[in-house]
């Protein structure tokens, strides 16, 4: 449709126009990675109406669209860890789905999966739970009433249009719903820096055997050594392999685009380029120099950065350093985890600090509840949290058991008659144990 505008100087003024409502829905999630679709299946199984709005044609987020074939922070990980189950419930389902049809698979403290099974699974579980899809579609604007949102504009190839909901999850990764509302939020660390995104890609024909022997401290040794050759010039020492559940392939997290932005999409173009153009050389050393990657090819290089942070909203409570490394409990617990504080913000190398052993800390409900606007509830990397706090709870595990609880409190709080920042935080986790949730 063409449309008649003005200049105003170096913008350009388009007249106002009726969208239509393309649906009305109970609880309308917003991003279907693992965090977002956990959570349109928690609302959908304990009767609500859901819809659940993804940008791309496929569900899984990061795990997919990234091909971040691994959830972390589903086991306990510390290097006296003895590798404790840490999640219940969907998280706990999606995994056990993934190893019957062979898709998944524990390796060491963390969880290996096949990217594109999983897409197969999660159209399952999604159908199953009467979630109603819109795919190709981007939330636009955020519509508001009395502090509350009460729905969105999504965009399409057939142009805009408008979904009303009564309760909304914000697991778009970036907070997009919740900044389009006006709730406050942060970006980076102290000085404004983001943890810098990965390219990640894997490598076909690989010996497995050979090469997850070769030690991983050899690893960096070569890359440090080929950089200070000067025949790489790789921005990251501190990357690994690790095997994919399909024979021969292993999937590689080596790369490092620092200074990306993750909402600025000219940001986003130049650090997908580079991204690429690390991929190509990390693929030559591993040939070259590790053992069992002789003959290996890329196999596949993912669509997208995996951005690991952009908007923090924040909530009712702000998960802090504190909270994670003095792996504190509360009794307003919604899920576990005990993934280190991992940094890659800063320089060559990665920053891990370790919670001891088996411990855990809890994620408090409040974190998922943003400040000022109302009917909202967040999940995944999004959710409250300082820079250190969310380097530890942003990754999978811990994302999904969030999606959960997110998804069940839209549920619930309809059926209580209250909105989510006041519900109680008993009975959703009652509600949560009731599903199989570790909290």
């Amino acid at each position: 449709m063409a449309i008649a505008f003005a200049m105003d100087g170096e913008r350009v003024m388009q007249p106002s126009r009726t969208l239509a409502v393309a649906r009305q829905v109970d609880v309308l999630v917003v991003g279907g990675g693992t965090a977002g679709c956990t959570a349109a299946v928690s609302a959908g199984r304990n009767g609500a109406k859901v819809m659940l709005v993804e940008r791309y044609g496929f569900l899984g987020g990061t795990a997919t669209a990234a091909m971040v074939g691994v959830f972390c922070g589903v086991y306990t990980c510390g290097p006296d860890a003895t590798h404790q189950l840490l999640v219940g419930g969907l998280p706990y389902e999606v995994m056990q789905r993934l190893k019957a049809v062979g898709g998944g698979m524990k390796y060491r403290h963390r969880f290996q999966i096949d990217h594109e099974v999983f897409k197969l699974v999660l159209d399952c579980m999604v159908d199953e739970a009467g979630v109603e899809l819109l795919f190709h579609a981007t939330v636009v604007e955020t519509l508001i009433a009395d502090g509350a949102v009460r729905g969105v504009v999504v965009e399409h190839k057939g142009g805009r249009e408008v979904i009303l909901a009564q309760r909304i999850v914000d697991a778009s990764g970036d907070g997009d719903v919740a900044a389009l509302a006006g709730a406050p939020f942060e970006m980076g660390d102290e000085q404004g820096r983001l943890q810098a995104p990965t390219m990640v890609f894997y490598m076909g024909g690989v010996n497995i055997e050979r090469a997850m022997a070769f030690p991983e401290k050899d690893i960096r040794s070569l890359l440090v050594a080929v950089k200070q050759s000067g025949e790489f010039d790789f921005p990251r020492i501190s990357g690994s392999f690790s095997p994919a559940p399909q024979p021969g392939k292993v999937h590689v997290n080596m790369s490092r685009v620092a200074g990306v932005d993750g909402v600025d999409p000219w940001s986003l173009t130049a650090g997908t380029l580079e991204g690429r153009r690390q991929v190509e050389s990390f693929a030559k050393f591993l040939v070259k120099y590790i053992p069992g990657f002789e003959t290996a090819i890329i196999d596949a290089i993912a669509p997208q950065l995996g951005v690991r942070e952009t908007r923090r909203v924040i909530g009712e409570h702000v998960l802090t350093r504190q909270n994670v490394l003095g792996a504190e409990k509360t009794t307003s617990a919604i899920c576990r985890s005990s993934w280190p504080i991992e940094d890659h913000s800063q320089g060559e190398t990665t920053i891990r600090l370790h919670l001891p052993g088996d411990d855990y800390y809890h994620v408090p409900y409040g974190s998922l509840v943003p400040l000022e606007i109302d009917n909202l509830v967040l999940a995944g990397r999004c959710v409250s949290a300082t820079h250190d706090g969310q380097a530890s709870v942003r990754v999978m595990g811990p994302g999904m058991a969030m999606g959960e609880a997110a998804g069940l409190a839209a549920a619930i709080s309809l059926r209580a008659s209250t909105t989510p920042r006041r519900l109680d935080v008993g009975a959703l986790q009652a509600g949560l144990r009731q599903q199989g949730a570790l909290i």
